[in-house]
């Protein structure tokens, strides 16, 4: 890979997922970034009270370009002020790190230049404006250019409400490249001998790796991928960012959860996915390209897991013995404890729990960490905070929770009916807050939709 170390720690800060899915900036980078990558204007007007742009005069005239400028098929036009020609150029998914100038062409105002900060910025060219990455495709490591994009090519996707379509022009030194991994050479169509996974999902190994042993859905992985749309544009890789994802399976999508599972460590392995079939919680991931997408992903440790309780035989349903609640949660004793007392609203309760959706996907286990929950009554599902209280101490107990008293179709959550198997090991009234203190937070069992490299705490119920 191409640049030096500093190079790269300054990519690491600037590179973020979307997850396995999509990558976005910062909120304090996507304001240093949106002259050349926000969806809108390359030259998006500075944000109300922000900071004056100290204006620079351009080095050529804005409103005319030179007559040995060269002019693109797409309307780019630029002009090399150095050149380099031992210098190396960019492909479309590289990141550059640039020091630029922008100048509106109708004002001549400066509405971007990181000249005074000493610090060359880093652009993902998959993720900017057309214009600009054809552009940084034309000039190399050591050169100096300007160029002036026309408004056709200056937006990703179409221009902002309210924005005035307009030619901007920029003066741009290319400082260094950090190369993405390769596009490969099959992008968005299997080849003939790509074997194929139990749900149709095509593969072909790349490398087969040492491990002899495949993970399982409950296993914590660490595995690198980089991914691309129909047309070869990288829109996520954690290789970029240097920091592989770790994550039990079964907290992917699916489909991904189906990829991981088929690998041994050690192995690299291309797979080709449609993307609706890249849903988290039951549905699309939004901004995701379309299409059928391509994944490299590299298996790189499997740290095994403690097996949870297998799938149940009645979670499509409750069988016709389950009791209700009056709100509609079904339910039946699979185990019941001495008898006792019973806990209710706000009670901090601790538990052993499996749950799953009706398909008989996983969604979260406390099982497998080897570690009850303990959280409050008050903060988790209302299917939870009706079926527990009906518990005894060493009661083990089957619920069937309808959608409207799970997550109601909430985006990034586990949908529809869910089935959840809990044991109640204990409980006990509320910590008294201190005078001044808010109640401290509970943690309660996760969902089935973290990030691909989530190591947040887990979320209420």
């Amino acid at each position: 890979m191409r640049g030096h170390s500093s190079v790269v720690k300054v990519l690491v800060t600037s590179l973020l997922a979307s997850s396995l899915l999509i990558g976005c900036q910062r909120k304090d980078e996507t304001k240093k970034l949106a002259p050349v990558t926000a969806t809108g204007s390359a030259g998006s007007a500075a944000p109300t009270g922000a900071k004056a742009i100290e204006q620079v005069t351009p080095p050529l005239d804005l409103a005319t370009p030179p007559a040995d400028a060269v002019k693109t098929s797409s309307g780019l036009i630029y002009k090399k002020l150095t050149t380099n020609d031992a210098g190396v150029g960019a492909k479309r998914n590289d990141t550059v790190m640039i020091n630029y100038t922008g100048w509106r062409q109708g004002t001549g105002e400066t509405f971007y230049s990181n000249k005074a900060r000493n610090q060359p910025m880093p652009l993902a060219l998959a993720n900017t404006a057309p214009g600009f990455t054809e552009a940084m495709q034309l000039i190399k490591t050591g050169e100096r250019a300007m160029l002036w994009i026309p408004p056709q090519i200056g937006y990703k996707g179409t221009p902002p409400p309210g924005a005035t379509p307009e030619t901007l022009v920029y003066e741009v030194e290319v400082v260094d490249i950090v190369a993405a991994p390769p596009v490969p050479p099959d992008v968005a169509t299997p080849p003939a001998n790509a074997s194929a996974l139990p749900s149709g999902i095509k593969y072909l190994v790349v490398n087969p790796g040492t491990g002899t042993v495949k993970a399982k859905f409950f296993d914590t992985v660490t595995f690198n991928y980089s991914a691309w749309d129909a047309e070869g544009r990288m829109f996520d890789s954690t290789e970029m960012r240097k920091r592989p994802a770790t994550v039990p399976p079964y907290r992917q999508t699916a489909a991904m959860e189906e990829i991981l599972t088929s690998m041994t460590a050690g192995s690299r392995t291309r797979f080709w996915v449609p993307a609706e079939r890249m849903q988290q919680g039951g549905k699309p991931i939004a901004g995701l390209p379309e299409g059928t997408l391509t994944y490299e992903v590299e298996l790189l440790t499997i740290t095994p897991g403690i097996a949870p309780p297998p799938t149940p035989s009645d979670v499509a349903a409750p069988p016709a013995s389950a009791k209700k609640t009056p709100k509609g949660v079904a339910y039946r004793v699979l185990k019941a404890g001495a008898g006792g007392p019973k806990p209710v609203v706000p009670d901090v309760v601790k538990v052993h729990y499996t749950g799953w959706t009706t398909d008989g996907r996983m969604v979260d286990s406390s099982m497998i960490k080897n570690e009850p929950a303990q959280f409050a009554l008050n903060g988790v599902i209302a299917g939870w905070v009706e079926g527990i209280p009906l518990m005894s101490i060493g009661d083990r107990m089957r619920f069937w929770i309808p959608e409207d008293l799970a997550y109601k179709g909430a985006p990034g959550k586990p949908q529809g009916m869910l089935v959840y198997d809990i044991e109640l090991i204990e409980f006990k009234p509320p910590a008294a807050p201190a005078a001044a203190d808010a109640p401290p937070a509970l943690s309660a069992p996760a969902t089935l939709t973290r990030p691909a490299e989530a190591t947040k705490p887990t979320e209420h119920k």
